[in-house]
């Protein structure tokens, strides 16, 4: 038998057990290493599920905690508004009873002394116990009764302005034909347009600016390129055509302005009168005229009378005043001055009262005339029975010129009678510093003196003016009152 060999079989079979061993244990070893990675990545798995599925729960926990704030937030908000809501109206119940107590307190108090006053109304007389009536409720309610006047007024003044600007233009057109047109209105015309939008100005500022310092009604319509002054005053009319052409010229139209431009025309307006007056005197060989009367006989020229200019007729009865006292051997010289002063006061009726020839008969004895003038002047309607041969001379020539055929136009007279007269008691109230009739005596324009006349007072005097004029004037149509009260403060910065 062979030790050697069988020892090396023992060997070796123990070194493949060895090795068997190790491989045997290494495949263990990397099977239990393959579990284990796969157990992690199980276990990774896991992980990122229960993260996803934790995060998805608190995403949707934190909506929902965030709906909820927002609710909760909302019902704050409302309960909020609720209660201010309930406090507004616990306040205005509190008004409301503190109100009602203010009233019932009120009528307490009426009704004691409606008690106390029937005692003493069951001593009047119906009469006396009616005016005690209508006293009382005048004196109660007339703010209250002027206050809603004002703001129904207020409330309707776009639509009265329009309404009144197209009763202007039809009462205008109502007069169309040649006589009144030429009598009361004066068309100027202007380059374009454009200039009717500043003659208005902004919220109608400078035509109101105007027709105050002018005394006239500025009619600004569709017709092309001009614009219409209307006043029955010539004069007033001439000042205001001067005016309106040098502000066109200027092209500087403005309330400052426009009162400034008007002061300086009239400045110039009293300089031509002199200058007619010098003018007549002359064509007629007239001299020492005093010389107060001068500008006085240039008036004239702005004075009609039955559509006759008095200056033209005054000329005229002058001349024919001369030729009768040549005729009858009276003084020429003394009759063409009568006939020419007989109607002085004419150029003053529409400003002072009184007729023309008492005015014109104050005039010459106040500038110290010859006293047979002013009984030429006092006399030529025949008023007084005069002894004069001149002052009946001068009645003839009056009589001649006035009712030679075509001469005169009754109905123009009329109307200015009518808006002289009109003029005349609205300037009687008390507060008012200047009155014009306008729009063909459709419309009276009245300016009262801010620091004597209130607002409420305003509105009184122009419903009372109103009633005057309805109770007192004949007139076709109706009359607008136009009462306009301004306050205006200066001061100067130095």
């Amino acid at each position: 038998m062979n030790y050697g060999l069988l020892i090396m079989g023992v060997i070796f079979g123990m070194a493949l057990s060895v090795v068997l061993f190790f491989v045997w244990e290494n495949r263990k070893t990397n099977k239990a290493t393959s579990n284990a990675s796969k157990i992690l990545k199980d276990a990774q798995q896991d992980k990122e599920k229960v993260l996803d599925t934790t995060r998805r729960e608190a995403t949707e926990i934190i909506a929902k905690a965030e709906r909820i704030e927002e609710r909760i937030l909302e019902r704050e908000e409302k309960i909020e508004n609720k209660l201010e809501q309930i406090e507004e109206k616990y306040d205005r119940l509190a008004q409301r009873e503190d109100e009602l107590k203010e009233k019932n307190e009120h009528i307490r108090s009426l009704k004691e002394e409606l008690e106390g006053k029937l005692s003493e109304i069951a001593k009047l007389s119906e009469k006396q116990a009616r005016e005690l009536f209508l006293t009382d409720i005048k004196e109660r309610y007339q703010d209250d009764a002027m206050d809603l006047i004002k703001k129904y007024k207020k409330k309707t003044e776009d639509t009265k302005k329009e309404a009144a600007r197209e009763i202007i233009l039809k009462s205008i057109q109502q007069y169309a034909g040649d006589v009144t047109s030429e009598v009361t209105t004066t068309m100027i015309e202007i380059p374009s347009d454009d200039v009717k939008g500043k003659l208005i100005g902004k919220e109608g500022r400078n035509i109101t600016t105007f027709e105050k310092a002018a005394g006239v009604a500025l009619i600004i319509d569709d017709t092309p390129n001009s614009v219409f002054i209307s006043a029955f005053d010539l004069f007033r009319r001439y000042i205001a055509k001067k005016s309106l052409e040098k502000l066109i010229e200027d092209g500087r139209i403005q309330p400052a302005r426009i009162e400034e431009v008007v002061e300086t025309t009239e400045r110039e307006a009293d300089v031509l009168l002199k200058e007619l007056g010098n003018k007549v005197l002359d064509e007629l060989g007239i001299n020492n005229m005093p010389e107060e009367i001068i500008p006085i006989i240039g008036k004239l020229r702005f004075r009609t009378s039955y559509g006759q200019n008095i200056l033209k007729h005054s000329k005229e009865v002058a001349l024919i005043a001369e030729s009768l006292a040549r005729d009858l051997g009276a003084d020429p010289q003394l009759c063409k001055t009568g006939g020419l002063l007989h109607d002085i006061g004419k150029a003053l009726d529409q400003e002072l009262e009184g007729t023309h020839p008492e005015l014109g008969a104050k005039l010459g004895r106040k500038f110290k005339l010859d006293e047979k003038l002013v009984d030429m002047i006092e006399n030529h309607h025949g008023e007084q029975f005069s002894i004069s041969l001149e002052a009946a001379i001068v009645q003839v020539a009056d009589a001649i010129s006035s009712v030679r055929p075509g001469a005169r136009r009754e109905i123009i007279e009329d109307y200015l009678k009518r808006v002289q007269e009109m003029e005349a008691l609205v300037q009687s109230f008390s507060g008012v510093s200047k009155a014009y009739a306008l729009s063909a005596g459709r419309e009276i324009r009245v300016f009262v003196e801010a620091a004597t006349v209130s607002d409420l007072q305003a509105q009184e005097m122009a419903r009372d003016i109103a009633d005057n004029i309805q109770e007192k004037l004949s007139y076709p149509g109706e009359v607008k009152v136009n009462l306009i009260r301004e306050s205006r403060v200066i001061e100067f910065a130095k």
